[in-house]
């Protein structure tokens, strides 16, 4: 585990309060520090870059680059300063969405944006940093299902050549939005994927080792391609998206349920130790500290080395740091039960067959909140094989999750997956002993019913692996190697329960947000954190 913090440099050469937030931060175990040296086109004083980078190092910190590449649709950097810079150059033009819009603060990747992102990176490199990560709007697409891109008649007519067509935009959009041309779609998708990794190419060549902060479940509609840029650049770093950066979601079970998806389904692409958490707050204090905290167990217990606090421009203050402090000894256990250790998903929820499919972005937290070790998994990509399939929801069975069929022992489909795919069904079902249809219809906001219904269905057919067999909104990482089971509790109450595992039914008892293991034997150890949940 390496606790780090993205930030502003001003703060590192304020010599009235940089000894005191230096201090507060070195309680807090954080490691390394990562500067903002490029805002949306403009560099960051080079001198004064140096100054802060120097100051953290003299104070046994490790110091990498932050750039916002390409910018961000508006001031997604701390609202709390209207005064903040975020035009991007004349240079460079914006951005424009499928119904012809403007995407304001946001240029369109185009050979002078990438040459700009270049000379930034080789500044960085020539001012001491070795590693720089791109903040999370390079991308093409905000965080919605849907395939985005570029639409300005620049990028039109450069698609055009590049693949033969001879598409307008509302042409385009119509093919896209109605799903009738797949070829197109992957045409489309490739050639922002292409202009997203030809950013962090021209990083990489300037020698830093370059990183790309991924956004919650984005993929390649959003030009964001984890394999291409992983086989182009190897050593690429990813913050694995997370998105419930305030307390007005974050306190809904089933938004850290689908925050724990997000975690999982970025980790199916990634060797662990070049990803990295997203433990935000934002906008300024609308995360209180302990849900801070949890998130930062919420990347341990997922496997993550890196956990990367993160505020924008707006500094954490005091009563983060300590909190921060006192969580230290928990998270340093909770790292030293499970580091290295393979988390084991038997379960998998079927969520798509590639980002040019477009099919629902976020999916249901029910298997989570139901205590299942499970993980989402698309049908294109390569992994370890699972015991149990989970089709839940508006997602597609085509061509390519039928030849993964067979190696499920069983395939569950709810009752709009089974609407969704009835003709397939009925084609397969005869054959098929390991389909199964479940007549309840699954949410994306689950209820206590949801969940319970479900464990008593997956109840009735002899599962060997470890579960939560009753109770709801327990969530259970397995970590088969060492016999032993994570809980973690969503509620802010008090949570009680039955877990199997090894045979063994086990009831647990846990606090409020608090993580646990527990083996076959009933060995139970706390990673306990206080908090302050009233206010």
């Amino acid at each position: 585990m390496k606790l780090q913090y993205s930030m502003a440099h001003e703060p590192l050469i304020d010599r009235a309060a940089r000894d005191a937030l230096v201090e507060q931060m070195k309680e807090a175990g954080i490691q390394k520090i990562w500067i903002a040296g490029f805002f949306s086109g403009k560099m960051v004083d080079l001198d004064e870059l140096k100054e802060a980078k120097a100051f953290a190092e003299s104070h046994g910190f490790e110091v990498g680059a932050v750039t916002i590449p390409i910018g961000h649709p508006g001031n997604a950097l701390n609202p709390d300063d209207p005064d903040l810079d975020l035009e991007i150059p004349k240079t460079w033009h914006y951005r424009v969405d499928n119904l012809g819009e403007t995407v304001y603060f946001c240029g369109a990747i185009d050979r002078c944006l990438i040459e700009d992102n270049a000379k930034a990176a080789r500044l960085l490199r020539e001012a001491g940093f070795s590693e720089v990560f791109l903040d999370d709007d390079l991308r093409v697409g905000n965080f919605n299902a849907f395939i985005e891109g570029c639409y300005c008649d620049a990028c039109l007519s450069e698609f055009n050549g590049k693949y033969n067509r001879s598409e307008t935009r509302e042409s385009l959009m119509a093919q896209l939005t109605k799903k009738v041309n797949p070829e197109l779609a992957k045409d489309w998708v490739a050639f922002q994927c292409d202009k997203v990794t030809a950013v962090m190419e021209a990083t990489d060549r300037q020698g830093v080792q370059a990183g790309i902060m991924v956004m919650h479940f984005g993929d390649e509609r959003h030009g964001i391609d984890i394999p291409a840029i992983r086989k182009r650049i190897p050593d690429a770093l990813f913050r694995v998206g997370e998105l419930q950066f305030n307390d007005g979601s974050f306190t809904k079970p089933y938004a850290k349920a689908e925050e724990m998806l997000g975690i999982a389904y970025h980790l199916n692409f990634l060797d662990n130790k070049l990803a990295y958490s997203e433990s935000t707050i934002f906008p300024p204090r609308s995360l209180k500290e302990h849900n801070l905290v949890y998130k930062a167990k919420m990347a341990i217990a997922s496997g993550l080395e890196n956990v990367l606090f993160m505020s924008g421009t707006w500094v954490l203050e005091e009563s983060y740091w300590k909190a921060i402090a006192e969580a230290l000894p928990a998270l340093r256990a909770l790292d030293r039960t499970t580091a290295g250790l393979k988390r084991s998903y038997p379960v998998h929820l079927a969520y798509g067959t590639h980002g040019a499919c477009a099919e629902p972005i976020v999916p249901t937290g029910l298997p989570v909140l139901a205590g299942l070790p499970v993980k989402p998994v698309r049908a294109d990509q390569d992994g370890e094989g699972g015991q149990l399939l989970l089709f839940i929801g508006d997602y597609e069975l085509t061509a390519q999750w039928e030849q993964r069929l067979p190696a499920y022992r069983q395939v569950l489909f709810d009752r709009t997956a089974t609407e969704k795919n009835k003709a397939a069904l009925d084609r397969l079902m005869p054959e098929a002993a390991n389909l199964t249809l479940w007549a309840h219809e699954a949410t994306t906001r689950p209820t206590d019913d949801d969940v319970y219904l479900l464990q008593r269905r997956i109840g009735t057919d002899g599962w060997l692996f470890p579960r939560v067999v009753e109770g709801s909104g327990i969530g259970l990482i397995w970590l088969e190697a060492i016999g032993t089971v994570l809980l973690y509790n969503l509620l802010e109450t008090e949570n009680r329960g039955t877990v199997t595992l090894a045979g063994n039914a086990l009831a647990v008892c846990l606090k409020p947000l608090s993580f646990a293991t527990i083996d076959a034997e009933g060995k139970w150890t706390e990673y306990d954190s206080q908090v302050e949940l009233g206010g």
